[in-house]
């Protein structure tokens, strides 16, 4: 009997387990649209900023802004300034926490599509394969048939 060797389907069906098991996975700790945390790569899990010399502080935390502290000097600024350094600093955090979070956006991902069409190779030889064994047994059937006879 002779086909494609049982040894390629093998190592292919464990890649595609792999890689569905490397998908399961990232389902299930969440993914990096849900925000950055400690967890899942940030290096602290929080990112910092500042504005008007440091009189206004704000901190950012899973993508959201976590705090903000105002030194009494920074209210003598008008609403309109005062508004403008909150921005600048809740920016700066969110900023600061980006840029701890880049090294986890730079690990590999699944390729999802090229998962599925993998599936489909190995179940498509498995099917070939298994062919040519009914193939194989109907004519050693048929050679003890004709044996008998």
């Amino acid at each position: 009997m002779t086909g494609p060797p049982s040894e390629n389907a093998e190592d292919r069906l464990v890649k595609a387990r792999e890689q569905l098991k490397l998908l399961r996975t990232a389902t299930h700790s969440g993914s990096p649209e849900k925000g950055p945390t400690a967890a899942s790569g940030g290096q602290s899990g929080r990112g910092a900023g500042t504005a008007d010399e440091e009189r206004v502080k704000a901190t950012a935390a899973k993508g959201r802004l976590a705090g903000l502290e105002l030194d009494p000097r920074a209210m003598r600024s008008s609403p309109e300034e005062l508004g403008a350094h909150i921005a600048t600093a809740a920016n700066a955090a969110l900023d600061d926490l980006r840029a701890q979070a880049k090294p986890a956006d730079t690990e590999p991902t699944v390729d999802q599509a090229a998962l599925v069409q993998s599936l489909r190779d190995v179940q498509e030889q498995g099917m070939r394969q298994m062919a040519l064994i009914n193939q194989s047994i109907g004519e050693a059937l048929a050679k003890a048939r004709a044996s008998i006879r």
